[in-house]
């Protein structure tokens, strides 16, 4: 090879260098911008990995830590985080005490991390059950996100056996809460593993999926916006391709009416109220609805997306099932659905648009459903206790 080849080959391989240089600098530079405004205009949900607001808990896994003042951004807004001396999350203008006191338990839709506390279940239905009482009213929410029916028990029975409550309100979500397992304790709950990269064990798609794409996934969805805004709009592609871990839930599905998911979960939910029951306090169950029971077009979405038979699903299911195994039992139930799908008809955004959780409205929504409830178990203790005292 002549001296002039050589150098014909070398300033083609600097020119391929230089000119790959600028693309990948100007395909940088175009991400960032892109990031930029992203985060501007249409801020996504990005992975919240929060030690400062929860802390590993015998029992029950994890709990909210006590005194707590922050902020956090599920996608939605930003929100205040402030918790009082006991874990319950409060308003930013601190803790309400009163002799009268509803326990609120359940999980991430009465933690209500995307709207202000004042804006939640719990800051809406103080101020409305003590104009019903006639009395101040604290409410004490207990909820976490993550939690279902055998948490909602533990700490039920631990936080009645240690102060008084004159109602306790359990939230049952109607997406993952009616559940085939009972168990009677969680070990605290280790730091969250994330994956890293690793070669590959096989060339199968599983193990690709967990040396590269998975690692890829971890790094980007607690810091890129933007990365996870194009993952919300691939939904449809990421479940085929079983890049995510989401699924449709089994309790629509019709072949699971006689299953046993409801007579654990009913018998979990007696064992509750009885153990309140026991220290004279009555128990309100409420079944709250996922976004798709409530606007046909998520439904449509979701059925696309799993490659779901629409024909095989029962979206009154859950509520309905659930409902008969309660009351069965003698459980006082309310069920949000119907009122839900009154408001989402009159044009009503009930969740969030990027957080899959209550928005304002339908924190408002649901609060109309229990309160009259909640109001009239108020009174009827009252006048329990009432009718106690003139006896004594």
């Amino acid at each position: 090879m002549t001296n002039d080849r050589r150098e014909r080959i070398r300033q083609r391989l600097r020119a391929v260098a230089v000119n790959g240089a600028i693309a990948f600098g100007a395909l940088g530079v175009g991400l960032l911008i892109a990031e930029g405004a992203v985060r501007l205009l249409a801020p996504q949900q990005l992975i919240q990995i929060r030690p400062d607001i929860w802390q590993p808990a015998d029992s029950v896994g994890w709990l909210h830590r006590a005194g707590v003042n922050t902020t956090i951004n599920t996608g939605e807004r930003t929100v205040g985080i402030v918790t009082d001396r006991d874990g319950f999350r409060v308003s930013r203008n601190g803790r309400t005490d009163a002799a009268t006191q509803v326990l609120l338990v359940g999980d991430s839709f009465l933690e209500a991390l995307q709207v202000e506390y004042d804006e939640s279940l719990a800051g809406l239905l103080e101020p409305r059950l003590a104009e019903a009482a006639g009395r101040p009213v604290a409410v004490r929410n207990a909820a976490n996100g993550g939690w279902g029916p055998n948490q909602y028990f533990l700490r039920t029975r631990s936080l009645v056996e240690r102060d008084s409550f004159a109602l306790v309100v359990v939230g049952l979500f109607m997406e993952n809460d009616a559940i085939e397992l009972r168990w009677r304790r969680m070990p605290p709950r280790a730091p969250v593993e994330r994956n890293r990269f690793h070669v590959p064990r096989g060339l199968g798609w599983r193990e690709l999926v967990d040396a590269f794409l998975a690692p890829v996934n971890d790094f980007f969805e607690v810091r890129s916006h933007l990365f996870v805004l194009l993952k919300n709009r691939l939904g449809t592609l990421r479940l085929r391709l079983g890049l995510t871990p989401a699924y449709f839930p089994v309790e629509f599905l019709k072949h699971e009416a006689d299953g046993k998911r409801w007579t654990i979960t009913a018998d979990i939910c007696r064992d509750l109220a009885r153990a309140a029951a026991a220290r004279g306090t009555p128990t309100l169950f409420v079944l709250i609805p996922t976004g798709f029971q409530v606007d046909p077009e998520t439904f449509a979405q979701q059925v696309v997306g799993f490659g779901v038979d629409s024909t095989t699903v029962d979206l009154d299911q859950p509520n309905r099932r659930l409902a008969e195994e309660l009351e069965a039992r003698g459980l006082t139930v309310v069920d949000a659905l119907p009122a839900f799908r009154a408001a989402r008809a009159d044009g009503k955004r009930l969740y969030g648009t990027v957080d899959p959780h209550l928005s304002p409205a339908g924190h408002s929504v649901l609060t109309s459903v229990v309160a009259p409830v909640a109001a009239e178990l108020l009174d009827c203790r009252s006048a329990i206790a009432d009718c106690t005292l003139q006896i004594d």
